[in-house]
C-alpha cells in the first residue's frame, strides 16, 4: 500500500514539475547577402538621429520553407559606443508560411559602424522575441542573429 502511494506521489510531482518547466522550441531562419535597405535620410543631411532604414526579403528555415523578413531600423544615436559608432532600434517582422500569416516580431537595439546598414560579418546580435501571430500568438524569448564571415545570415529563435 505505501508503495502504491508513493508511486502516485512520484508520478503527481513529476506532472507539476513537467508543467513548470517551459518548453524550449528552437527556429532558424537562413538567408544570403541583404540587399541595400530603402533609406530615409531624416533629422540633419547625413548620418544621424531619426535616419530609418527598411527592407523585405525572403529567407528559408532549414527544412526550405520560405520565410518573408520585414525589417525597419532607426537611427537613435551617432558616436554613441566611439567615433563612428551608432545606435539603432530594430523591429523586424518574421512571417511564416505566407507574406502575413504566422509571424513572430521581434524588437532591440545594436550598434552599427558609420553607414553600414548592418552590423560587422562574424558577429552576432541578441534581440528580444516581443510577440507574434497564428501559431506563434504570444511569442516571447531572444533571437540570436548571426552575421556570418560569408556574408550569409543565421537567425536562431530561442521561444521559452
Amino acid at each position: 500500500m505505501l508503495n502504491v502511494r508513493m508511486s502516485g506521489l512520484f508520478y503527481a510531482v513529476a506532472a507539476v514539475v513537467l508543467m513548470a518547466v517551459p518548453v524550449q522550441a528552437d527556429l532558424v531562419v537562413y538567408h544570403g547577402k541583404v540587399t541595400a535597405p530603402a533609406y530615409i535620410d531624416q533629422g540633419e543631411k547625413g548620418e544621424s538621429a531619426g535616419d530609418v532604414r527598411v527592407w523585405h526579403f525572403e529567407g528559408k528555415t532549414g527544412d526550405g520553407a520560405t520565410v518573408v523578413m520585414e525589417f525597419i531600423m532607426t537611427t537613435t544615436g551617432v558616436d554613441t559606443a566611439g567615433k563612428g559608432a551608432e545606435s539603432r532600434v530594430t523591429t523586424g517582422v518574421f512571417s511564416f508560411g505566407g507574406p502575413v500569416q504566422d509571424q513572430i516580431v521581434i524588437q532591440g537595439v545594436g550598434l552599427y559602424a558609420g553607414a553600414d546598414s548592418t552590423f560587422k560579418p562574424n558577429s552576432q546580435l541578441v534581440r528580444a522575441i516581443i510577440g507574434g501571430t497564428g501559431k506563434y500568438k504570444g511569442a516571447k524569448g531572444e533571437l540570436i542573429s548571426t552575421h556570418k564571415e560569408d556574408d550569409t545570415w543565421e537567425h536562431e529563435f530561442k521561444l521559452d
